[in-house]
C-alpha cells in the first residue's frame, strides 16, 4: 500500500506541474523568436480573441505592439513583486537597465503597485513607455 500511495502522489504532482502556469511549455516570442520564460517577471502577452501572443521581454511587447498598431489589443504584464498578471495599460514601469537583466535587454519591469514601482526607480506609465522606446 506504500508504493501504491507514492505512486499516487507522483502522479498528483506531475499533473499539478504540468497545469501549473509556472510550469507551462515554454513558447516562442511573438517579436524576436527567442524562448519564453513563463516564469519569468518580464513576460508579457497579448490576447485577442482565441489567439495568445506571447513576448520573452516587456520591451518586445511594445515593440510589437507599435509596429503592428495595434491600440485595442488586451496587453498583459508580469507584476515584478508577485508575478501575477496585470492590466499593460494600467502598470507602472521602471526602466532601469543595470537593475533588471531582461531577456532581451530592455531593462524594462512591470508594477501593479505604483509604490512598489517607485521604490524601485523613476516611474513610467504605458503610453509614456511607448513613446520612450521608439
Amino acid at each position: 500500500m506504500t508504493r501504491r500511495l507514492k505512486t499516487m502522489g507522483l502522479a498528483i504532482a506531475l499533473i499539478w506541474m504540468a497545469l501549473s502556469p509556472a510550469y507551462a511549455a515554454d513558447t516562442k516570442c511573438a517579436e524576436c523568436g527567442m524562448t519564453v520564460r513563463m516564469a519569468s517577471p518580464f513576460t508579457a502577452k497579448i490576447t485577442q480573441g482565441d489567439t495568445r501572443l506571447f513576448f520573452c521581454d516587456i520591451g518586445d511587447l511594445f515593440v510589437y505592439l507599435r509596429k503592428k498598431g495595434l491600440n485595442n489589443a488586451r496587453a498583459e504584464v508580469k507584476d515584478y513583486p508577485t508575478g501575477a498578471w496585470v492590466d499593460a495599460r494600467k502598470a507602472a514601469y521602471v526602466h532601469a537597465e543595470k537593475k533588471f537583466r531582461t531577456p532581451m535587454g530592455w531593462g524594462i519591469a512591470a508594477f501593479k503597485n505604483a509604490d512598489d514601482a517607485s521604490r524601485s526607480g523613476a516611474i513610467m506609465y504605458f503610453d509614456n513607455m511607448a513613446k520612450a522606446l521608439k
